[in-house]
């Protein structure tokens, strides 16, 4: 997914589509006659919601402002994007938030028409002078819009719990090396009503949502520990523009406690987002590790240019168990491998 806000890049493909119209389908999404349409926690969602109607289909999506967003895909594909942004709107509507307008354009006859729409055609050669998974059932879409209702702004801290992680390298005495601040599922099912537990993609944009809430609760709350945390964090939330606001309030000397987990499936979605997300972590003072590692991928695991601490993997006992903690160990080293709920290696 490429997130841009008409920069160089966008504003170049847009004179390709003008200059020669090819084979492709474009939508079109204004989010300003919404509540909360302009908020970026909430375009996040939608765009997700946006993408899924794809499933695996190659496709680009682009943050306009206005809020807008601009999302390519194949020509073939002209069918779900109209499907999906119809689903969405009725949502939208029947649960009190307004009027969300759209357009489906196909880009080999009306590039111009579309192109015309997110820039105006007497500003456009100015600007680019200057500039430099399965679809989501409905029910659940409209669950996480009233979960972002219901948090826009609010304190978690009575969601969160602490688990500590424990090194046995010496084994007369084990040692906390940090505290891990989590999520309590639990709490969030009974208070919203949510199958959390049964729906990965429900679970995770609730998750992604708590993000911000969870930096501010450190920021507030835990600044004057230097006991050292780890959290989750979403690589979508890391790469937004209001990201670097969050981590500026948490004081530098604190931040380089803190270890900010990202989660091992982002990576297959996107290892250059993965990659980035790392990145800027590590540039603002983060440390950062690999979450929910499936035992089975230790010896496959490809992180790119993405510097990590540490990979948590999930322990599975069974058989070849042991010959794949030995392929982790062996590529990730003792020191950066951390085996999660396990009661017995």
């Amino acid at each position: 997914m490429t997130e841009v806000s008409l920069g160089h890049a966008l504003l170049n493909r847009l004179a390709e589509w003008r200059d020669s119209p090819s084979p492709a389908a474009a939508l079109l999404v204004d989010f300003s006659g919404i509540e909360h349409g302009d908020d970026p926690r909430f375009a996040l969602t939608l765009d997700h919601y946006l993408e899924s109607w794809l499933g695996a289909s190659r496709r680009e999506v682009h943050r306009l402002p206005g809020p807008r967003l601009l999302i390519l895909a194949g020509p073939d594909d002209a069918a779900l994007l109209d499907g999906g942004a119809h689903a969405l709107a009725g949502v939208l509507r029947n649960h009190g938030f307004g009027v969300m307008r759209y357009a489906v354009y196909d880009m080999a006859t009306q590039a111009d028409r579309l192109v015309a729409e997110v820039v105006p055609p007497a500003l456009f050669d100015r600007l680019r002078a200057v500039a430099a998974a399965q679809r989501v059932p409905t029910a659940a879409l409209a669950q996480v819009l009233e979960v972002e209702r219901v948090l826009h702004g609010a304190d978690v801290e009575s969601l969160l719990r602490e688990q500590a992680l424990w090194s046995f390298a010496d084994r007369a005495e084990p040692r906390r090396v940090l505290t891990e601040l989590v999520v309590a599922l639990d709490e969030l099912e009974g208070r919203f009503d949510l199958p959390l537990r049964r729906d990965d993609w429900l679970r995770h944009e609730v998750a992604a949502r708590l993000d911000r809430g969870l930096l501010r609760h450190i920021a507030r709350d835990r600044r004057q520990t230097r006991q050292p945390y780890s959290f989750d964090l979403h690589t979508a939330t890391v790469l937004d523009g209001g990201f670097a606001a969050l981590a500026h309030a948490i004081p530098a000397e604190f931040r380089r406690h803190l270890t900010a987990e990202l989660a091992c499936w982002e990576v297959g979605l996107s290892p250059p987002r993965f990659a980035a997300a790392a990145q800027r972590l590590g540039d603002l003072g983060f440390t950062v590790a690999v979450d929910h590692v499936p035992l089975a991928a230790l010896p496959t695991l490809d992180l790119g240019t993405a510097e990590v601490a540490y990979v948590k993997a999930l322990w599975a006992p069974g058989a070849g168990a042991a010959d794949l903690l030995a392929a982790g160990l062996e590529r990730f080293g003792a020191g950066r491998l951390v085996l999660w709920r396990c009661d017995d290696a």
